[in-house]
């Protein structure tokens, strides 16, 4: 019973299609070692260079009388031998393996004719590999903006000096400031009432403060620095979004830099203007570290915040201005990068109604992607996709 079943297994051998019989094989394998013997040493060193191709060496035959006609099968092994490159081998029970012909003979005579004995070397043909390397864009843009972080820290300190009756202003043109910056964002002031409120407390000492209000806006936006750190500041930890949260909003951006606003003291310029450029770069910022399932998100984000480095741009001295510059090339460079392996957004119409799975099959002829369309369009029901409306899906 055991006999019966090992031979049930076997696979019908061919090499390129052009099939042979099989009497035995042999293969062999094992690791390239290297042995260092040293001088004065008793123990040696087997250097282990990884593992050594694999070899079948396998004896075949081709018989007249079979099912198949002996000119055209020995035909068709001769042409599959001496053809280029490598081949897949059917082995009978080592199953499919790309391989090379190393060497064949070929035994045939007239004592017993019809008879073509095959004895075959083949080798793993494996794949050319070589090593490739890739920018690391994203790091680029998380360094650029910790310069831009500095710079303005400087540029802020060298600034901002407000008098003790001014603070109370101060306070209010920052409150106003955090709500347009939020406005720009397109999230809710809610978010950062709570850490706003410690920020507020440390106007008279600028450093701290120029330190907070940076963790205040990187926290919100996930930005994970030492600058940043989200669980620094009450009321501000939120989780990384799944794409940065720019809604952009320019004219928002606008009014934040002074655009219809009455501005009394220089520290209340100053402020308004450190809060616009400090949501700027910190949204700047979250687009390294957020995974982009689309090239439209990539790309949006990256208009986004090229747009809003622009904005903020004629506020800036020169040191905050070249690391402004040097922030949008990083950001562009990453995203256009980033977004060109991404599938791309398209619409489709589906006639009627139609289950997710076969709305999924029709549009991708692969019908694992129902869930995709389904959460993308925020489908109530997988087994009613709407029909005669545009579906947002992603291309192949």
């Amino acid at each position: 019973m055991r006999a019966r079943n090992f031979f049930n297994n076997l696979r019908e051998a061919s090499f390129r299609g052009a099939r042979f019989e099989v009497d035995d094989v042999e293969a062999s394998g094992g690791r390239r070692v290297v042995l260092h013997e040293y001088p004065l040493r008793d123990t040696p060193y087997s250097e282990d260079l990884g593992r050594r191709a694999r070899e079948f060496s396998v004896r075949g035959y081709i018989i007249q009388g079979r099912t198949y006609d002996y000119a055209s099968a020995r035909a068709d092994v001769l042409k599959a031998l001496e053809a280029y490159g490598p081949g897949e081998l059917v082995h009978p029970w080592h199953g499919e393996v790309s391989v090379v012909v190393d060497d064949y003979r070929l035994r045939e005579s007239m004592e017993r004719g019809g008879l073509l004995e095959l004895d075959i070397r083949f080798r793993e043909a494996g794949q050319l590999a070589h090593p490739t390397a890739s920018a690391d864009t994203a790091k680029g843009v998380a360094s650029a903006a910790s310069s831009v972080r500095q710079a303005l820290k400087n540029s802020f300190l060298s600034a901002f000096a407000p008098a003790l009756d001014e603070i109370d202003k101060v306070a209010t043109a920052l409150d106003d400031a955090a709500s347009l910056a939020m406005e720009y964002l397109g999230l809710p002031q809610s978010l950062i009432a709570e850490g706003l409120a410690h920020v507020q407390g440390l106007i008279a000492t600028p450093a701290a403060f120029f330190d907070a209000l940076t963790r205040l806006f990187g926290g919100l936006l996930g930005n994970g620095n030492k600058n940043t750190d989200a669980s620094a500041l009450p009321g501000t930890a939120m989780e990384t979004p799944s794409r940065a949260v720019i809604a952009a909003d320019s004219e928002a951006l606008d009014r934040l830099l002074g655009g219809g606003a009455v501005i009394a003291t220089e520290a209340e310029r100053v402020v308004r203007d450190t809060v616009a450029q400090v949501v700027v770069v910190e949204a700047a910022a979250s687009t390294a570290h957020t995974d982009y399932t689309t090239a439209d998100d990539a790309l949006t984000d990256r208009d986004a915040v090229v747009d809003g480095l622009d904005t903020i741009e004629p506020a800036a001295g020169d040191a905050v201005f070249q690391g402004l510059a040097e922030l949008r090339r990083a950001v562009v460079t990453d995203l256009t990068t980033r977004g060109a392996n991404l599938p791309r957004v398209r619409s489709v119409i589906l006639p009627c109604v139609t289950p997710a799975l076969v709305a999924a099959y029709r549009i991708h002829a692969d019908a694992v992607r129902a869930d995709e369309i389904v959460s993308r369009n925020r489908v109530r029901h997988p087994g009613r996709v709407p029909g005669g409306v545009p579906l947002e899906v992603l291309s192949e």
